[in-house]
């Protein structure tokens, strides 16, 4: 009966340890598991950020380029202001500077 009663323990202990065995195969297969899914899920984040960046970079990039139009085409505007202004008033000035001779001068 002690006997009967050890070998039922001894059963029951190889059991036990085939069972831990088991768990724990499962646990490192599910800790694989989800370092796998982990690894995945940074790729795609880092690839997601990577994305995000470079969508960012180029819309600065055309932001940048269309105020560089802007104060280009500003500038060419205004030069050609000064242009006609002084062209306007390169006739009178002049005109004017030949009037003053004159009269420091008079007319000979």
């Amino acid at each position: 009966m002690v006997l009967e009663a050890l070998d039922s323990i001894r059963d029951a202990e190889e059991k036990v340890e085939a069972m831990r065995q088991a768990v724990k195969k499962e646990i490192t297969a599910y800790d694989q598991q989800k370092s796998q899914q982990f690894k995945q899920i940074q790729a795609a984040s880092q690839e997601n950020v990577a994305t995000l960046l470079q969508e960012l970079e180029a819309q600065h990039a055309e932001q940048l380029e269309k105020e560089k139009m802007l104060l280009l085409n500003d500038a060419k505007k205004q030069n050609q202001d000064f242009k006609n202004k002084y062209e306007q008033n390169k006739d009178a000035i002049v005109d004017h500077i030949i009037e003053r001779v004159k009269q420091v001068y008079g007319s000979q």
